[in-house]
Order: C-alpha cells, then sequence, then structure tokens
C-alpha cells in the first residue's frame, strides 16, 4: 500500500513513470500506469502515476517508460560460477561423470586469475540475463569471488567452500579434504560479511550434500544456521546413483532421514531434488524447506529429473520451489527467464496438461520463492515499499511484446531478448543491454586468450 505523503521521503532519487508494474506482491499484482519512487537503495512509494503530486517532491532523475513492463529482478538459487572457462570444452553428448574428470583437471590447476575472470564473465552472464541475486555452490576463494561479484554489481550469497567429511571414492571435487572437526571449525566463515547489512555479498551456511555430510556435520550446520538466521544450502538427490547411496546409507529415504533427525527446515535450500520417492512428500511439505529446481541441469545429461522428478506436483501441494541454472555444460545459459520457460513447458508434457504450471508460477518461482531460497524474503523478490530496488525494465519495441494483452506471459513466454535495463540497490548495472561498471569486451578478451596462457587449458580442449 502506498505510503501517505507525510511518510514520503522529500527525496527521490530515481522516478520510474509510466510502466507496466508486476509486483509480485502477495497478490501477484500489475500495476497499470503504474511508477516506482526509488531513494537511496530501497523502493519507497510504488503506484499509479496519477496518485503521485510531483511538485511535492525533489526528484532527481525521472525516467518515462511509455508502457514497458518492470518486475523484480530474476534471483537464481542454485549456481556455479567456477566453469565458465570450461564452457562446451568436452564432446557434446557425453555422460556428466564423463564431464566431471575435465573439471578436476581444471580444478587441480586454477590459478587465481582464471577464477577471477569465471567468477566475472558468470555474474555479467547473470546480470545481461536479468538476475539480479543468486545462492553460489561452491567456489574456491571466497574472497575474489565476493571482488569478482561486487564489480558486476550483482547481488549474491556465498558459504565456505567444500564443506563435507564423508568422501566418495573418484571424487572430481578436487583436492581440499576436511575432518568433522575442520569442517565444523570454517564452516561459518562466510557469516561474518553479514555484519554489513547493505553489503552486496552475503553469508550463508554452505554444505556439499550428496551423501558426504554425517548427521554430526549436519546438526552442527543446522544449530549454526538457526542461530545465525541464515539458510543451509547443499545439493541433494541429483541423480539416481546419489539418491540411492542415501537410501543404502540411512536405510530411508533422505528427507525422511533428515526430518527424524531434526535436520530439515524453512531454512533448508536443498538443489536439484530430482528424485523423491511418496514417503519425503510429506516432510518436505511440513518443513517448508526450499527446492531449488535446475531443470537444465538434468536435461544435459539425460538425468530424468523432468520426467521423474516431482517439482511442480510439489509446487502444486505448497512446496517452495524455486529455480537455479546449475553450471556451465550443465545449462545453455545463465538465464532463470528461460529455466522459468523450460520448467513449465516440461511440467506440461510430463502430465499432459496444459495448466500443469502457468506463466505466472514461473515468475514466482524466479523471484519470490527465490528470495525464500536465499532467505532474503523480506528484503528481495518483490516490488514493495521497504523492499531493495532490484528490477528489470523490458523494453517496449520488440513485435514478440504486442499486443499488449497479459505482461506476466509477456516476459515468460516472449520475454528472452526483451531486457532492457537492470537495476540492484537503485543502480544501473545493465542499461541498453551493456555492463554499466565494466569494460565488457576487455573481459571477454582476458576469457578468450587464456588457452594462450595456460597450457593445462588448453589441453582441456576437445579437438
Amino acid at each position: 500500500m502506498p505510503l501517505t505523503e507525510q511518510q514520503l521521503p522529500s527525496k527521490i532519487d530515481l522516478l520510474i513513470r509510466n510502466a507496466v508494474i508486476i509486483t509480485m506482491d502477495l497478490k501477484n499484482s500489475v500495476i497499470e500506469n503504474g511508477f516506482i519512487a526509488i531513494t537511496g537503495n530501497q523502493i519507497t512509494n510504488i503506484g499509479q502515476d496519477k496518485s503521485i503530486d510531483l511538485s511535492k517532491y525533489d526528484v532527481k532523475r525521472s525516467i518515462d517508460l511509455h508502457g514497458s513492463i518492470v518486475h523484480p529482478g530474476y534471483i537464481d538459487s542454485h549456481i556455479h560460477l567456477l566453469y565458465q572457462p570450461l564452457r562446451w570444452v568436452q564432446k557434446d553428448g557425453i555422460h556428466a561423470s564423463d564431464a566431471m574428470s575435465v573439471h578436476s583437471e581444471y580444478l587441480n590447476n586454477i590459478t587465481p586469475e582464471i577464477e577471477e575472470l569465471s567468477y566475472q564473465l558468470a555474474s555479467l552472464e547473470m546480470a545481461h540475463n536479468g538476475t539480479t541475486c543468486f545462492l553460489e555452490a561452491n567456489v574456491i576463494n571466497t574472497n575474489i569471488a565476493a571482488s569478482a561479484i561486487e564489480k558486476i554489481g550483482i547481488r549474491a550469497v556465498i558459504g565456505t567452500p567444500g564443506i563435507k567429511d564423508i568422501y566418495e571414492e573418484n571424487s572430481y571435487f578436487g583436492p581440499i579434504k576436511f575432518s568433522t572437526n575442520r569442517a565444523f571449525d570454517l564452516i561459518d566463515r562466510e557469516l561474518t560479511r553479514n555484519q554489513n547489512k547493505n553489503a552486496l555479498v552475503q553469508g550463508a551456511i554452505s554444505l556439499h550434500g550428496m551423501g558426504t555430510a554425517s548427521d554430526e556435520l549436519l546438526l552442527h550446520a543446522k544449530s549454526i544456521a538457526d542461530k545465525n538466521n541464515v539458510i543451509i544450502n547443499m545439493h541433494q538427490s541429483y541423480a539416481e546413483d546419489d539418491t540411492a547411496s542415501d537410501y543404502n546409507r540411512f536405510n530411508q529415504h533422505p528427507m525422511i532421514h533428515y526430518e527424524e533427525i531434526g535436520f530439515l527446515g524453512s531454512n533448508c535450500t536443498f538443489a536439484h531434488v530430482n528424485f523423491v520417492r511418496e514417503e519425503e512428500i510429506s516432510p518436505i511439505l511440513k518443513s517448508g524447506c526450499s527446492i531449488a529446481w535446475c531443470p537444465l541441469g538434468s536435461m544435459m545429461y539425460g538425468i530424468g529429473g523432468t520426467t521423474e522428478g516431482k517439482h511442480s506436483e510439489l509446487y502444486k501441494k505448497g512446496a517452495q520451489i524455486s529455480l537455479g541454472s546449475d553450471s556451465a555444460n550443465w545449462t545453455t545459459s545463465f538465464d532463470i527467464g528461460n529455466q522459468a520457460l523450460i520448467a513449465i513447458l516440461t511440467a506440461r508434457e510430463k502430465t499432459k496438461r496444459p495448466d500443469a504450471l502457468l506463466a505466472e508460477d514461473g515468475l514466482i518461482m524466479a523471484t519470490k520463492n527465490g528470495a525464500r531460497a536465499l532467505g532474503l524474503e523480506n528484503k528481495i523478490g518483490s516490488l514493495e515499499i521497504g523492499k531493495k530496488a532490484d528490477l528489470i525494465i523490458r523494453k517496449n519495441n520488440l513485435p514478440e511484446m504486442f499486443p499488449q494483452t497479459d505482461p506476466i506471459r509477456s516476459v515468460i513466454y516472449s520475454g528472452k531478448s526483451s531486457i532492457q535495463s537492470v537495476l540492484v540497490d537503485g543502480n544501473f548495472i545493465v542499461d541498453n543491454g551493456k555492463s554499466t561498471l565494466i569494460d565488457e569486451n576487455e573481459l571477454y578478451y582476458k576469457v578468450n586468450n587464456l588457452k594462450k596462457k595456460y597450457p593445462f587449458y588448453e589441453a582441456l580442449f576437445i579437438e
């Protein structure tokens, strides 16, 4: 609800006017001929243009969008920034386990320069495609990652990388190994970032997951997360083999086990969960945990998540389903809008029901459900007074966006190439399709020249 004139700040840094605003508030309201007032990094008012008297305010900058669509920034709830230089290195059509062998060689030889370039390239790709915040799954040097993310201007949540105390044979996830005690010591390291509430990069608790954490480590992680009011992020039930491994270790399905030991809760965010048994549905729903559905992360390797998974069914029952891009070679691009479209269409194809998921459902998963998965639902995920000014402005001069009948369907079904500008914290980080903060061509040049600089990297490419 708009503030009264007495409550409004006298200064407006940015006034967006004459827009079609998809708020994604509790009612998923759409405001025609709307305005958004931004002061500092927050939305200070929102409503119809006719309801604001500009003569009473000091407006620093005003933009007339001429009917363009504005909506909350996308939120990616599962992504790996580390592997951008490996995009399409491997032969097309190989098995996921074969792809991981290249990752192992890469991880054993990676340099800080390669790390930084990968983090920047991934963050820039997300920004171009409208992602304003993401949950990172597993970097190497979190300080390098945070610096690269901030250079692009995007928002992120990261945890201490590689936390596990059970090690599978033939692991492809690098040389780092922790004992349970060492994992205890390191697990909350990134939470110091939360001392600055306005920092773009915040901390959470991260576990590798997929059978690599003892019950002792799981419960310690939960206690730390509960104490610090942050989420726990981990992989879960990606493929049939790791799902079966969990069952054999627990002698029951993993979500049932997590519930029984007291681990499962609303601050748990599980990536993938492509395989769910009927008995696990109740614990998932009761706990309020979030599941980061990565449709293309399954489809690229024929894992079966979109045919065997229960994401859309869980969503319909009230589960907190969000969306993730996963990783280079596990997706086409870091584009949550595309993930939403794929989620909707595969759900319809699987169930043979055109109403299995609607465009509005995809946008919910891509925005406010994503915010909840990151534990940031009070700050981002919708365009409401008091929330951060993280938003997307769409083009209004593309044929696929006309006629202007249903803005939500226009965004989800026809909006692939329609992003004009992206704002984070009230700042334009992408405008007219280009970064406002870095020289994109310089970044692309450096990434392309990694093969010349590092022989090990050139050797990874399949001729």
